[in-house]
C-alpha cells in the first residue's frame, strides 16, 4: 500500500481501508478497488463480508473514516 494515509471502513475493520483521497484497499487481495461511477458522476464501489455484498458512494466511506478533513482532500469526484 502506498505511503498515503488509510483507515479501517468502519463495518469492514481489516478487510478493507479507505485512503485521504477516496481510494478502497482490499486487504485480502492486497490491492487498490476498481471505483465506477453512477448516473450522476459519483463513484462506489461494493464491499462484501460473510457472503454479502453491499454497494456503498465513496465519498460516504471517506467521510465516515476521515470526518477531520475538508472535502478538498477527496479525489473520488471526478
Amino acid at each position: 500500500m502506498d505511503n498515503e494515509i488509510s483507515a479501517d471502513i468502519i463495518g469492514y475493520e481489516g478487510l478493507y481501508r479507505i485512503t485521504e483521497s477516496g481510494r478502497i484497499y482490499s486487504v485480502r487481495r492486497k490491492k487498490f478497488m476498481s471505483r465506477n461511477n453512477d448516473q450522476y458522476g459519483f463513484k462506489y464501489v461494493h464491499l462484501s463480508k460473510k457472503g454479502e455484498r453491499k454497494l456503498y458512494l465513496t465519498l460516504e466511506l471517506w467521510e465516515q473514516a476521515f470526518n477531520h478533513l475538508q472535502e478538498g482532500y477527496y479525489k473520488g469526484m471526478h
